[in-house]
């Protein structure tokens, strides 16, 4: 284990590239403060903080929203639940959200975009009233993947669609993904192929084969690969 260690050690200074964390489940993100977080052992963790989040009772997270550093949502989908935690992951509250959501995002203060895969709509809907606000027309291709903020939803269908919807939660556009993997939070301004990691249709830096999540946050490149947290400074073009 030692052997391997440095074996990886060396491999990332050779490259430029400064190991972050070993033993990685899931790669969280990185917030506006440049904390990382990730999953290991069933437990949040946060960069630069001795505490970690884990509930016993409702197990491994199903989406993790870090938008608002200073109230962290953790999703529950078997338990249609939402805790919110503080920026140290301690507990604020647990919320009751509608049976059959799939995926939430933070939609500013007390609420959230929900995607209820039952009724195959994109929702806002408000935590402290446990009421809808608003609803999008029953959508056709399947959401797999969704951000928010109070202004607009950003969502991924199967079809490999990237779709924006405003606050009012109808279409604003819509474009077609063809092999780019995009950053976690879903930020099209960047964008993953080929080995090298683009703004735009700027190329910017190559990077390592099989990474399998990656966030760009104030020029530095955090990337998951081999259950392993990576970061390396980028320049802009």
């Amino acid at each position: 284990m030692k052997l391997w260690l440095i074996t990886l050690f060396c491999w990332s200074c050779c490259i430029g590239q400064n190991l972050l964390q070993t033993n990685v489940v899931d790669f969280v993100g990185v917030d506006i403060y440049d904390n990382y977080y990730y999953l290991q052992n069933n437990s949040l963790h946060k960069s630069g903080s001795t505490n970690d989040y884990q509930n016993l009772k409702y197990g491994t997270p199903d989406g993790i929203d870090i938008s608002n550093p200073l109230q962290i949502l953790v999703f529950y989908k078997f338990f249609n639940k939402v805790v919110a935690l503080d920026n140290r992951l301690n507990f604020i509250a647990a919320y009751n959200i509608p049976m059959g959501t799939d995926l939430i995002a933070s939609a500013g203060e007390n609420k959230i975009w929900t995607y209820n895969n039952i009724q195959k709509v994109l929702s806002i809907y408000n935590l402290k009233t446990e009421k809808t606000e608003i609803s999008t027309i029953p959508i056709t291709n399947k959401i797999t993947q969704l951000k928010g903020n109070l202004n607009k939803a950003i969502v991924k269908t199967e079809t490999n669609e990237l779709e924006t919807y405003n606050f009012v939660a109808r279409k604003t556009s819509s474009k077609k993904l063809k092999h780019q993997l995009l950053p976690i939070s879903m930020h099209s301004l960047y964008t993953l192929q080929n080995n090298a990691l683009y703004k735009e249709t700027t190329q910017i830096i190559s990077v390592p084969d099989s990474i399998n999540s990656y966030e760009v946050q104030n020029n530095v490149l955090y990337y998951l690969k081999d259950s392993n947290i990576y970061k390396t400074p980028i320049k802009q073009p």
